[in-house]
């Protein structure tokens, strides 16, 4: 009898080692990898009190740059940011666990108010989605540090880099995914959360 017990102790003892390693290879092999260590940067918060990216450490971060006057890319992209956002909220993960974030590379036509409105008009909930601005040469050289390239036409307006960027608690870019409709809902947000969790 002592033997039988011990035989299904061993079995158990071993499904429970082999269930261990499967999940530690699985979570290994779908693990996000990591493109870049993000630098720290300072920015304005839309009323005016200084933003430091590494005030949000220990927090995912969605970042998207745009700007307002932008008539292709960048309303779609803030309204699927918008649907996140809802989503994040129903997993009890917005704002405490994970962030949004909208840069504008426009700070002429941008200004605080017009942000302002830009954010009311998508519902976004500023305690966990931030709208930045800066000056012009700053928020290109943050843009640059995310590989996103900006140009200003001589109409001012702005071709830039159609790319959003998943950002980790200790600021490792982990994913890169298109604007607009090139955004994969269910990827992003399986994403956040699962980078969240790590």
């Amino acid at each position: 009898m002592r033997k039988y017990w011990l035989a299904i102790l061993a079995s158990v003892i071993g499904l429970a080692v082999i269930g261990y390693f499967g999940y530690s290879y699985y979570e290994q092999k779908h693990r996000l990898p990591v493109y870049k260590t993000m630098p720290d940067f300072a920015l304005e918060n839309l009323d005016g009190s200084p933003f430091h990216f590494s005030d949000t450490d220990g927090k995912v971060r969605l970042v998207a740059f745009i700007f307002t006057n932008c008539i292709d890319v960048c309303p779609p992209t803030t309204l699927n940011m918008a649907k996140i956002q809802k989503e994040l909220k129903a997993e009890g993960l917005f704002g405490k666990d994970v962030q949004l974030m909208t840069v504008s590379f426009d700070p002429e036509r941008d200004t605080p108010a017009v942000l302002q409105k830009y954010a009311d008009s998508f519902g976004a909930d500023q305690t966990g989605w931030h709208f930045l601005r800066g000056e012009e040469a700053t928020v290109a050289q943050v843009a640059q540090s995310f590989g996103v390239g900006v140009l200003k036409q001589p109409d001012g307006t702005f071709v830039h880099t159609m790319k959003i960027f998943l950002i980790d608690k200790e600021k490792k870019m982990r994913a890169i995914y298109g604007m607009a409709a090139e955004m994969d809902m269910d990827k992003i947000i399986g994403d956040m959360k699962r980078v969240a969790n790590e």
